[in-house]
């Protein structure tokens, strides 16, 4: 489920946008899917119930989700070609951030390229590990 952090510098709210991206980039929402009440998922995050209703507006907004009058808050509707292009966006936007961390911590291609491939052969700890197996 959707997480926070109080201690990152990304608003609360633009986290639990994000957060519901990814549920429903992953199928956890489909379309159509009613969300928890906005009272419901502050009391679940802990967070006050105003920082829910500017999420939920900020993805009315992006066209994500859509409200029924006493009902709640569900997923618009969209197509898999839709899902798939907003995936890769959201996967863009990721490896930006990574790319301005590792970019902070000098990192160069090669050491990036490398961690990269390490992940993507099931390798998660790095030179050590593909030495070891």
């Amino acid at each position: 489920m959707i997480k926070v952090d109080e201690t990152a510098p990304v608003p609360i709210y633009v986290q639990i946008v994000q957060g519901f991206k990814r549920e429903i980039l992953r199928g956890v929402f489909g379309p159509d899917h009613r969300l928890p009440s906005i009272r419901d998922l502050a009391v679940e995050l802990k967070v006050n119930p105003n920082t829910i209703a500017k999420a939920y507006q900020e993805m009315e907004t992006q066209g994500i989700i859509y409200f029924k009058r006493g009902q709640g808050a569900f997923v618009a509707p969209g197509t898999e070609e839709e899902r798939m292009k907003e995936a890769r966006t959201e996967i863009k936007r990721l490896f930006g951030e990574i790319l301005a961390i590792a970019r902070s911590l000098n990192l160069t291609d090669e050491q990036l390229q490398s961690l990269l491939n390490d992940l993507l052969a099931g390798r998660t700890h790095g030179p050590k590990a593909r030495k070891e197996a």
